[in-house]
């Protein structure tokens, strides 16, 4: 998605919220707490996704506690997941973001998401309890093949965030604008580039990927595996929502033409800079 003047998205409830609320009331509204919300943006959500990501690759690689027990680990575990899945759940909703407007203007709302997702993954790859009997001890070929492909798939969520144009993870973009008084936000449109051709939701695919690429096999990778597995699928469903919310029939065209998870085939199922049109009808 790129921005551009074709099918924009609709004017979320949120922005209408944050202009009926104004920003008296509101808290982080000077520029020295705005810096602050980014710069914990920048450690906690960065620093949780790439300390996650080397927790997927190495296995549990720090431990702050002392192992506990198969059983209550493995429940130590669920639960750390648990704890990052509802976190998540929760302040993506439009519902929660409506209410958290009456306090937090809408552009400091994705730094503030990126901090504590990151700050939830932190907690997860710290108290982790590795189970140390592997479930399977592969050769050093099947690992490090398993590695490279880890490898590809993390280079193909890079291509799919470059062919979002305005993905902005860390929610950095907004909260920083806000102080820019010649900064304009275009309406977001459906323009389909890279990955997205294949799969509408091929960060979603490729982080299946990379979680069953990480060349480690113990009981606790498993139920982390599964756990997310089931948690991404359920979200990209949850999230098909919102996106035909968004863009209304353009998407509903999109759906249509191109899967949502597993690609059809190694050819794209549309072309570069594809726009769908706004009804089949």
């Amino acid at each position: 998605m790129t921005r551009n003047d074709d099918t924009p998205c609709k004017l979320s409830a949120i922005d209408k919220a944050q202009k009926a609320v104004g920003t008296d009331r509101q808290w982080i509204t000077g520029k020295a707490a705005s810096l602050l919300l980014v710069a914990g943006a920048y450690t906690l959500g960065g620093g949780g996704m790439a300390a996650w990501l080397v927790f997927i690759f190495w296995g549990p690689w720090i431990r702050l506690t002392p192992h506990i027990g198969t059983a209550p680990g493995l429940l130590t575990d669920a639960l750390l997941c648990l704890l990052f899945f509802i976190q998540h759940s929760i302040m993506v909703r439009r519902r929660f973001r409506l209410w958290l407007t009456r306090s937090v203007r809408a552009e400091f709302h994705g730094a503030l998401y990126a901090s504590a997702s990151g700050t939830c993954l932190l907690v997860l790859v710290f108290f982790w309890q590795p189970i140390a009997s592997p479930l399977w001890s592969p050769p050093d070929w099947v690992r490090w093949a398993m590695a490279g492909i880890f490898l590809l798939a993390a280079g193909g969520a890079w291509w799919g965030t470059r062919a979002l144009d305005e993905f902005d993870a860390l929610g950095i973009k907004p909260a920083l604008g806000v102080f820019n008084r010649n900064a304009t936000i275009a309406p977001m449109v459906l323009t389909i580039r890279g990955p997205y051709r294949w799969v509408r939701h091929p960060l979603y695919f490729l982080s299946l990927i990379i979680i069953w690429s990480g060349p480690v096999y113990t009981v606790d990778r498993l139920l982390h595996n599964l756990m997310w597995s089931i948690w991404i699928i359920i979200g990209a469903h949850y999230e098909e929502r919102d996106l035909v919310a968004c863009f209304g029939d353009a998407y509903q065209s999109y759906r249509k033409s191109v899967p949502m998870l597993l690609p059809k085939s190694f050819q794209p199922q549309v072309p570069d800079g594809y726009r769908p049109p706004k009804s089949n009808r």
